[in-house]
């Protein structure tokens, strides 16, 4: 096996693949620390699934997807139409690979692995961000309200036990809210919620949307290249990747970083690279004149969607679709979302507000891909952040610039590396 980049010269320069925020946090990572940095991207400024996202950074979720006795919980989540989970039929073939390792990944020993390298990341999430949002002038739209997680009643909390215990035992606090308590907290919630859990670690933007902006104009302002164009495939010489072929031609640098969100797993495996990652489809609708206010962003346990309040209005959002990267959306989905919220938020006014489906890129042990490559020197990864891509952002920039060009930090990314999927 040829060796990893992290035992070849520090690279000069980069190419970053993807302009989404998890792609921008590496760039920044690089070129403040002294690299020239290009970014590609075959639409830099449009759609991102970074802009669609709850707009939190949820450092407190350290508990995987996959759960123990999850696997008895699924057929009903198909069954219901307002259910949180869809496969399309056509997609399954693809899609059962991918489930089997998810459900393998609900083991007690798996979770407490994969607990621990989430926190690892979770745990620095603040002190990465700050220099950034301060840098680019972000920093005071980045707001400590807190996220309330309410169930049904107060059995159903007592069902979730696991999850608790894994934030607590991770240093993740928490407050219990009973049914007058969560009234005074959140009035515009319906009698149908009878129990809360503050989480106050939760941090909530503004705007992402605003925020990639501001983060990628703040890059271009100080030397960072960003391209129009569509990668085709890493360049590769000898034992070294050397760049990438785009639609535009060649383009050469010493370290190459693969951050395009669900699209990676092609680049990935065309130079012999293996993952498992899906497109974890999410829908959401954001209301401009929602008639409601809200203090703190809302996640309804049960029913598995969230309530934002942004500053752009209130964004309802949920839903996993799996249906992979081509199939067109299903804004009934969307439709589905706001009809559950009106239904826990009686006085949401649900007009005029703009529909959004996007592509998380989802890896069965809900851990990111992150790291160098472990076939080619001159390569790495950042992508594979499913629901905490907007979260994990700056800590993945950070944690991937340390192992690339400060081996003293001895930051170990071995969790997060490609190599756990061959």
């Amino acid at each position: 096996m040829q060796q990893p980049h992290n035992h070849s010269p520090q690279p000069q320069t980069a190419i970053i693949v993807g302009a989404g925020m998890v792609g921008l946090c590496c760039a920044y990572a690089l070129h403040t620390r002294g690299v020239q940095v290009t970014i590609v991207d075959r639409d830099p400024v449009g759609d991102k699934t970074s802009y669609g996202n709850a707009g939190a950074l949820a450092v407190s979720e350290c508990v995987p997807h996959s759960l123990p006795g999850q696997i008895w919980s699924i057929p009903q989540w198909l069954l219901d139409p307002m259910g949180p989970l869809s496969i399309r039929p056509g997609h399954i073939p693809q899609f059962l690979p991918w489930l089997v390792a998810y459900l393998g990944h609900s083991r007690k020993a798996q979770v407490a692995h994969i607990a621990q390298a989430l926190q690892a990341i979770h745990g620095r999430v603040n002190s990465d961000y700050a220099p950034l949002l301060a840098d680019i002038g972000y920093a005071d739209k980045v707001r400590d309200k807190g996220c309330i997680r309410v169930y049904d009643n107060y059995k159903n909390f007592k069902k979730s036990a696991l999850e608790w215990n894994i934030r607590k035992q991770h240093g993740q606090d928490y407050e219990l809210l009973g049914e007058s308590d969560l009234r005074a907290a959140e009035p515009a919630l319906g009698k149908a919620k009878t129990f809360g859990v503050l989480q106050p670690q939760w941090r909530i933007i503004d705007d992402p949307k605003a925020l990639v902006g501001c983060l990628r104009d703040w890059l271009i302002s100080k030397g960072v290249v960003v391209v129009s164009a569509n990668v085709d495939s890493i360049a590769v010489q000898g034992p070294r990747a050397t760049g990438v072929n785009c639609s535009t031609g060649f383009i050469g640098a010493d370290q190459t970083i693969v951050a395009a969100g669900a699209w990676s797993k092609e680049l990935a495996s065309q130079v012999g690279e293996r993952c498992l990652l899906e497109s974890e489809r999410g829908y959401n609708t954001t209301l401009p004149n929602p008639n409601i206010e809200l203090n703190h962003e809302l996640l309804f346990a049960e029913q598995m969607f969230v309530a934002s309040p942004l500053s752009i209005g209130l964004r309802v959002g949920g839903a996993s679709e799996f249906a992979g990267l081509k199939a067109a959306p299903n804004y009934k989905r969307s439709d589905n979302l706001l009809k559950l919220a009106q239904r826990y938020m009686p006085d949401l006014a649900t007009q005029g507000g703009t529909q959004w489906m996007g592509h998380r890129p989802s890896t069965p042990d809900s851990l990111p891909v992150l790291g160098p490559s472990q076939k080619w020197q001159g390569l790495g990864y950042a992508f594979g952040h499913s629901h905490l891509g907007m979260t994990q952002a700056a800590s993945s920039g950070q944690m991937l610039a340390e192992a690339l060009l400060e081996p003293e930090k001895g930051t170990d990314l071995s969790a997060y590396s490609i190599s756990r999927f061959n």
